[in-house]
């Protein structure tokens, strides 16, 4: 088997706790309150990262909560969304049942740079040692219960750090490169 030409990256923001949402998919604790007057949340990069990927990957349970969202932040790249049971008429994104469906799409269409998104996806890509860096925006919060990004890994992933950004209102971004 040919070596894949393509490397996955990481961009999510995430409690100090370790959640990316909380139990009920919740991420006002990420995005801010606009309700209650607070300034809209900075970009962070995110634009800079999106130019950077020609493809992303994301689990069922991120794009339900992208779609639910009604803002589509990915323009023209293409979505790959992995689940085994959505039955989607959405013309914006590709359905892969399994992560071997998704790696073997991804070469076909010859992606280089893919974005993965969601908890469990980007597990499953970190223990098939697909993810090339992570960028981790910690937002000054403890939200104690939620969805987490990491868990259990089959071995331990040593990482060397890259870069430390710090934000208006305490936010700080990691990235690193995963040796």
């Amino acid at each position: 088997m040919a070596e894949r030409q393509w490397s996955g990256h990481v961009f999510i923001g995430m409690s100090v706790d370790g959640m990316i949402a909380r139990a009920d998919d919740g991420l006002d604790w990420l995005t801010g309150d606009a309700a209650a007057g607070a300034d809209p949340p900075e970009d962070m990069g995110f634009d800079d990262f999106m130019a950077s990927v020609d493809h992303l990957v994301m689990g069922r349970s991120t794009y339900d909560v992208v779609r639910a969202m009604g803002e589509w932040f990915y323009g023209d790249t293409p979505v790959f969304v992995l689940s085994s049971t959505l039955q989607a008429d959405d013309p914006r994104i590709r359905i892969a049942s399994s992560f071997e469906d998704v790696c073997a799409m991804l070469d076909d269409d010859g992606a280089r740079s893919v974005y993965v998104d969601g908890g469990r996806t980007v597990r499953t890509f970190l223990a098939a040692g697909r993810i090339r860096t992570l960028t981790l925006t910690r937002v000054p919060i403890l939200i104690g219960e939620g969805k987490p990004l990491f868990g259990a890994l089959p071995a331990d992933i040593r990482l060397q750090l890259d870069d430390v950004k710090t934000f208006t209102g305490g936010a700080v971004q990691t990235r690193y490169t995963v040796l």
